[in-house]
Parts: C-alpha cells; structure tokens; sequence
C-alpha cells in the first residue's frame, strides 16, 4: 500500500537547514552551491523569513528565495518580492512544490507589505500556472566597434573599492525617479561588492578633470555576445559615453555583438540606433500584483503630478479600477487625487477593468497607445494619463 508522503511548507530555516537548501541548489545549478551560499551569506540585510523550503517526510526537497528589492516607479518606491534560487531536488520533481512555496509565498508578501513581484525565468508556463505574467522587453544589439579616440582631458581607469562613493552619486543622479530602477542604499552597495554577480563583471570609471563623472559594467563572458550591464553618466559627461563605452567593449575581445537594455533618453541609445542595432525580444521578467490598494496608494503622489500635467488637469475625474477581483477607487477634483478602497456613493464612477499582466505592463513602461486605442478605446485617454510611456530600465547588475 502506497503511503502519502508528508509535505509541509515553512520558511526561516535553521543553518544546518540553510547548509541542506544549498545541496538542493548545487544538485539543480551548474554555478555550484557557492554562488548561491555567498548571495545570502554576503547580504546584511538578510532576513530568514524570506527563505522557503519544502520537505517531503522530513528531507529538504525544493526551495525559493524571496530576495526584497525596492523599485521605483517615478518618484514613488514600491516593495517588491524578487524570486529567486528556485529549485527542486531531482528525486523530487513532479510533485508541485515549488508550485507550493510560490502560493505560500505570496499569501506571505500580502501579510508583509509587499506591493508586486518580479520573477526573471525562462521557463513561462511554469511560472504563469503559479501567477506571474511575462512582459517582454527589448534589447538591442550593434557590432562591437572599433578602437575609439577619447578626450584627451578624459582617463579611463578600472573600478576601486575608494570610488564607490562617486559610482553611488551618478547613479542616484541618473537613476532618481526612473521607473524599474532598485533602489541601492548604502548597505546594498557594500554588499553588491561581494555578490557573485559583481564577480561576474568588470567594471571602468570615466575620470576628467579628478572628477569620476561615469561608470560602465559590462557582465565577464567569452562569448560573442556579451551584454553590456549598466552605463551611467553625469549630464556633463555625456560626450565622453561612447569613449567609455568603446573601452568596456575593448575587454571582451572575443565578443562580436554587444547587447544592452537601453532607454530612449539615453545616450547611447541614438549611437545604437546610427548602428543599425538589432532589437531582440527579451523574454525574461515575470510580475505579479501583490497587493493592488497598496501599490496603488503608493503611487498616489505620481498618479496625482501626472495627471496635473494631462488633459485631465482642469477636470474631475472618479475611475474605479478593476484588476482580477481587487478594486480601487480614484477620485480626482481641483488637482487632488485621492485613492481608497471603497467608493464615495456621491461619486459617479468609469469602470475600468484591465488584466493584470497589462496593469503591470502599464505601471513599469507605460500604455502601449497602440494597444490601448485598439481594445479599450472608451479609457485610452484615462490610461494614457495615468500611465504615460517611461524610460524604465532593469540594471542588469541587480540580477537575483
């Protein structure tokens, strides 16, 4: 007679417990359980609760990490769960528990004020039976160019711990109020120094006049192709950013495409462009909404500027606002927004139901005009305001 085994759910594991998930994951990776160990063990900030194990009649069998990342959207931060280190011991599979910690876990991040989560996957279906919807993003891809004359009041020198202050001013400079962006306090920078992702790049500084004025990671592959991880530049250095450039694609010499997310306001974006860059469809990054009224309270300050700046600005709006089955209620009135969880009877409200994954599509890159105009023409004008397009950008380096 077959025996049910015992599954059960839990997370905050104890060392010796922590040492087992690591076997797990060695069993499942080919980066090995050091990669996985170092990200936690490296981290200050690391709480066990965000770690979740199954164990199937007292063995270790799966586990997910919930790595807390803060990421902006515009002026507003929103918490968010970023899952990670998903794997299954091999004599375990097909038994849905991963599928279980994911359902746990996000019951937990409800109870824990976290407002969305990001997934980075390859496998979708997987992931889309557990909730998360995949948003495709665009990279783009240029021949790796030629030697570059630079400056000459510029340098180019390699990254040193000592300037690690001045790479944390450029990015908040670039990065203050753009959407997708992670939030990096100090903390996170002191241990972004020691993850495995940060050994797994190279990093140069832009320095002119003794002033470092940009910076550019580019990840550390043998390959032909090879992405470019994050770029940033002080306003004044914008001239200097294909030097810089030139100089990253210069240390991988066995690349022959050089591939970077890139916003259109940046500069090398038009450079991509005048070399015939290829977009390439990137299908990586999965969200989920956690919590819709906490998220939408959040962005309560942006929602408000937006719309002080559309066409709405001299109107009154009340816009009930349907994802799955959460509602929230927006009521606009002399350039004052006001968001809550149930409706003003003295309020005539528009419906607007969307599906999750466009909500999550609206919130990080914008309405997609096209798209809109075509399904909900009655509400483009409303969507449109409240989500007009961003120059969003995921750093590669805050991979999980």
């Amino acid at each position: 007679m077959t025996t049910t085994p015992n599954i059960i759910v839990m997370n905050h594991p104890t060392r010796e417990q922590l040492e087992k998930i690591y076997d797990v994951l060695d069993a499942c990776f080919s980066v090995g359980r050091t990669f996985f160990q170092e990200r936690l063990d490296l981290d200050t900030t690391y709480d066990p609760d965000t770690t979740w194990f199954v164990t199937v009649d007292g063995e270790i069998a799966s586990n997910v990490q919930i790595f807390p990342l803060s990421i902006r959207v515009g002026q507003a931060i929103l918490k968010t769960g970023a899952m990670g280190s998903v794997g299954t011991d091999p004599n375990y599979r097909g038994m849905g528990l991963a599928h279980k910690i994911l359902h746990a876990q996000t019951t937990y991040m409800k109870e824990t004020d976290y407002d969305i989560s990001l997934l980075l996957a390859s496998k979708h279906a997987f992931y889309e039976k557990a909730g998360w919807r995949l948003i495709p993003e665009t990279a783009y891809a240029i021949e790796k160019p030629a030697s570059f004359e630079q400056l000459s009041s510029d340098e180019i020198i390699p990254f040193e711990p000592r300037y690690l202050d001045d790479i944390r001013f450029i990015y908040e400079q670039f990065s203050q109020n753009r959407t997708y962006t992670v939030v990096r306090n100090e903390t996170y920078w002191n241990d972004l120094m020691s993850w495995p992702e940060w050994k797994k790049a190279d990093c140069l500084l832009l320095r002119r006049n003794e002033k470092i004025v940009a910076y550019g990671i580019i990840e550390k592959k043998d390959t032909e192709q090879v992405f470019l991880n994050e770029l940033l530049y002080l306003k004044e250095a914008e001239d200097g950013v294909e030097a810089l450039f030139h100089a990253l694609c210069q240390l991988r010499p066995n690349a022959k495409q050089i591939l970077a997310m890139l916003p259109e306001d940046h500069k090398l974006y038009s450079y991509y462009q005048e070399h015939q860059a290829q977009s390439i469809q990137i299908n990586m990054a999965m969200w989920k909404m956690i919590n819709l009224s906490s998220t939408f309270h959040k962005l309560q300050p942006e929602f408000e500027d937006r719309l002080n700046r559309s066409n709405f600005a001299d109107q009154e709006l009340h816009i009930t606002l349907q994802c799955k089955e959460e509602c929230v209620y927006l009521d606009y009135k002399q350039k004052q927004l006001s968001i809550a969880d149930t409706s003003n009877p003295a309020n005539a409200y528009t419906s607007v139901v969307v599906d999750e994954r466009d909500l999550m599509s609206y919130i990080m890159f914008g309405d997609n005009e096209a798209d809109t105009v075509k399904d909900r023409a009655e509400h483009a004008n409303i969507l449109q305001a409240l989500f007009p397009k961003q120059q969003a950008v995921f750093y590669l380096t805050d991979k999980f």
